[in-house]
């Protein structure tokens, strides 16, 4: 496998249900996970909409040099004090 060990790292993402926001993540990490087709996400988070983060299908969205990112948020762990998460996602959808 090419990408055996990958990690993305950004600013400006975020967490949304449709159009509408569940959080942003003004610096992430994503990491390729141990299992194929599973990535591991951990970011700091603000403005986050507690509701919204329980609501599916919930994708982690962040810009690219052309386009986004753009993964589906399978499980997520809001920290204690709502400042910091991590995310399993799904394959990257576009």
């Amino acid at each position: 496998m090419i990408f055996n060990a990958i990690t993305l790292r950004g600013i400006r993402g975020s967490l949304v249900h449709g159009y509408r926001p569940a959080a942003s993540c003004p610096t992430w990490a994503i990491s390729r996970g141990t299992k194929a087709g599973e990535w591991a996400l951990s970011a700091t988070v603000e403005g986050v909409n507690a509701f919204a983060l329980r609501q599916r299908p919930l994708l982690f969205t962040a810009p690219r040099k052309r386009g986004l990112w753009c993964f589906p948020v399978q499980q997520l762990t809001l920290t204690d004090d709502a400042r910091s998460l991590r995310a399993t996602l799904g394959q990257p959808e576009y």
